[in-house]
């Protein structure tokens, strides 16, 4: 098959979409398919390079309003192009996805959308824009492909109320790449690089989003009876600018700037050793789709703790897998915390637990297969 991947962005533009769609788009090549991918020339680099046999094509964005890049070039590409069997879009929110949707009402192509996530924390005036954009542009986006992908069951939920039609919806969730055992993995280095000697760490990896909860991590941190390092990982997303500073003025505030570090942007293969040197990985954000941060952590045996929220309860077992605390309580969290650092046995049993639910669940051959299906499904109708 011929097949065009539509995201608003890509490697090395750093987030769990990106690096699914980038995933999705190699083993797809790899298993013989011709692969493009149009997306958004964020942060500047080739128009056009080609990579792990996939044909990157990077068009302009010079505006990215709520982090979503709008590119003008890419609804003429899209009516130019007539090379493609099927066209996978990524997130209905963005306009990407929108551009692909309108260019289809004159090229009529196989479509397929997957909703990374359908739950947004905006206020105020956004929440104005969210609320009238599901209602039109999202609604209409939703109803007009041919197969509509959710990550989770509870998204295929809210992605029904949102206009969905459920006949039309199927959950595939993103996969995750199990470590490679025979990879060395350097946590003695990564603990005396960052002097953390013999602390116990909480480690966050993500961007640095108000959806995320780091303030509520952060103030968790100060409740905690154990004092905790808190080892945060990930960069300022743009159209947030300050959020670093933010942050670190509430560590200020808070007297924690020996017991917070914040290490920035990290290679994924260098994530290795900060998972490994965790205790504890901890996820209190506030909306999930498929949260993958929380799943590579699961996949290394580690012990997670995330907030009860959709997207993150759909992967864990409270007292199973992981433990569940409710969202913007630091209180809550801090005693979570606490009572996992003081019991080894505890945390070694949900993380091995954890390891063998992803391993089952999110396989990657698996669910290559069922999206190969789809697009199938959708060329013979």
């Amino acid at each position: 098959m011929r097949i065009l991947q539509v995201a608003s962005f890509y490697p090395p533009h750093v987030g769990g979409i990106e690096f699914h769609v980038e995933a999705l788009s190699r083993r797809l090549a790899e298993a013989g398919h011709e692969v493009v991918v149009y997306t958004a020339n964020v942060p500047k680099t080739a128009k056009s390079e080609t990579s792990g046999g996939v044909l990157v094509r990077k068009f302009a964005a010079p505006f990215l309003p709520l982090n979503n890049p709008f590119m003008p070039g890419l609804l003429p590409a899209l009516l130019r192009d007539n090379r493609f069997d099927v066209v996978h879009t990524h997130g209905h929110y963005q306009t990407s996805s929108t551009f692909a949707v309108l260019s289809n009402v004159f090229k009529r192509r196989p479509m397929v959308l997957t909703c990374h996530g359908a739950i947004l924390e905006y206020k105020g005036w956004k929440r104005g824009v969210e609320t009238v954009f599901n209602k039109t542009v999202g609604r209409w986006t939703l109803r007009s492909v041919d197969r509509v992908i959710a990550l989770t069951p509870t998204q295929a939920g809210i992605l029904h109320e949102l206009g969905a039609p459920p006949e039309k919806t199927v959950v595939i969730p993103g996969w995750v790449e199990m470590p490679r055992s025979e990879s060395p993995v350097d946590v003695e280095g990564f603990r005396t690089a960052y002097k953390l000697g013999d602390k116990k760490v909480i480690l966050f990896v993500g961007r640095l989003l108000p959806v995320k909860g780091l303030n509520y991590l952060i103030e968790a941190a100060k409740q905690a009876q154990t004092r905790p390092t808190v080892v945060i990982i990930g960069g300022e997303a743009p159209g947030y600018p300050g959020s670093l500073e933010s942050l670190k003025q509430q560590v200020k505030g808070l007297g924690l700037e020996e017991q917070v570090l914040f290490l920035g942007r990290f290679a994924r293969e260098d994530l290795e050793a900060a998972y490994s040197a965790a205790d504890i990985f901890v996820l209190p954000s506030l909306g999930e789709g498929l949260p993958m941060a929380l799943l590579e952590a699961m996949a290394r045996g580690k012990c997670v703790v995330a907030t009860d929220v959709p997207g993150n309860r759909d992967v864990i077992r409270d007292g199973s897998n992981g433990v569940l605390v409710e969202s913007r309580n630091p209180a809550a969290l801090a005693g979570r915390i606490d009572a996992l650092l003081a019991d080894d046995e505890l945390r070694a049993r949900l993380g091995a637990q954890a390891r063998r639910d992803v391993e089952r669940n999110y396989d990657p051959d698996t669910i290559l297969k069922s999206i190969v299906g789809i697009y199938e499904e959708v060329l013979k109708k």
